[in-house]
């Protein structure tokens, strides 16, 4: 059976999505109107306390990192090999991830697993859960996912795990909803996350990618000054011309150091002060840097924070932005 060779959400089925792009801004509105109708909004950035700022920074790195089931988590699960009795990652020719299994937030542990695949369309439904915990980080996640993947054709294929090195494009629809917690900081959270992957076939040297990443939820952390705060959050992150370098990928094992590119973002976050709801609004850019994180930076605010990939943490920050 033959399939286009464009991936955009256009080819799919419209009720292919549990959310999709256009219907997330009316989810927003939602959120807004029914639990913030009476909140003050700031959206100049001039006047965002360091204390929003830090929160923002700790929303984006779970929105973003693997071990925070974020957007390196939904890629990771793209490039695995999936069949009817499960998901299995590693010892893989094209993508030789290295990450010990205790390392990986769960991923080759699923359970309560299904799989359906529909040839009319080319799509792998998948359903699982996840629990994790290493040290103090524990992580309870239920994943549905709908995946499909072509070869250099635009044939879908049947039998992904079988036929690994004829896959040439994987297109990604996963919607993700529990909670992460340490003693630092924890959420409980959406997370939904479309992807377009092109370049996989063996004869390709970059893999490239687009989509976006959306989430909503709630979380508190403790922050570097000791004092715990609690927001709210609706989190939008976009992204085009995003790379992996496929001998990147060989030489370090894993996706945190091979991927590179701009992300740009827009962050609602709500707290409550004198018994008032408060909305601000957080915009700004994410660089992947190949170093195995990511810079955050924010529009007219003079600020960036190094986030982790993997775990999610601030790793750096910088009032001037010299770094």
């Amino acid at each position: 059976m033959k399939s286009s060779n464009n991936l955009t959400k256009k080819t799919w089925p419209l009720n292919f999505y549990k959310f999709n792009k256009k219907s997330f801004p009316l989810l927003i509105a939602l959120l807004s109107v029914g639990f913030w109708s009476c909140s003050s909004v700031s959206n100049n950035t001039e006047f965002i306390s360091d204390t929003d700022l830090d929160m923002a920074a700790e929303i984006m790195g779970s929105s973003i990192a693997d071990q925070q089931s974020g957007l390196m988590n939904s890629i990771y699960d793209a490039l695995s090999n999936i069949s009817e009795t499960g998901i299995s990652y590693g010892k893989d020719q094209m993508f030789p991830f290295k990450r010990d299994k205790k390392d990986r937030g769960g991923r080759g542990f699923e359970k309560s697993f299904s799989h359906t695949y529909d040839s009319t369309n080319g799509v792998h439904t998948l359903s699982f859960e996840r629990s994790f915990e290493k040290g103090l980080f524990s992580s309870s996640i239920s994943t549905l996912q709908k995946i499909r993947y072509s070869d250099l054709e635009g044939n879908f294929i049947a039998r992904p795990k079988l036929r690994r090195n004829a896959i040439n494009q994987v297109y990604l629809h996963s919607t993700k909803s529990g909670t992460n917690s340490n003693p630092r900081k924890s959420s409980e959270f959406t997370k939904i996350d479309s992807l377009n992957f092109s370049g996989l076939h063996v004869t390709q040297n970059l893999l490239q990618m687009h989509g976006s990443h959306r989430g909503f939820g709630s979380g508190s952390a403790v922050l570097r000054d000791s004092s715990n705060h609690s927001r709210s959050f609706v989190v939008q992150v976009d992204f085009e011309d995003i790379t992996i370098d496929k001998d990147t990928l060989v030489t370090y094992g894993n996706l945190e150091n091979a991927v590179s590119g701009t992300l740009s973002y827009s962050m609602i976050i709500n707290k409550v002060i004198n018994e008032v709801p408060e909305e601000t609004v957080i915009e700004g850019t994410i660089d992947l840097v190949e170093d195995g994180t990511a810079l955050m930076k924010f529009y007219k605010y003079n600020r960036i924070y190094r986030l982790g990939l993997k775990d999610g943490d601030i790793k750096e920050r910088d009032r001037k932005g010299s770094k």
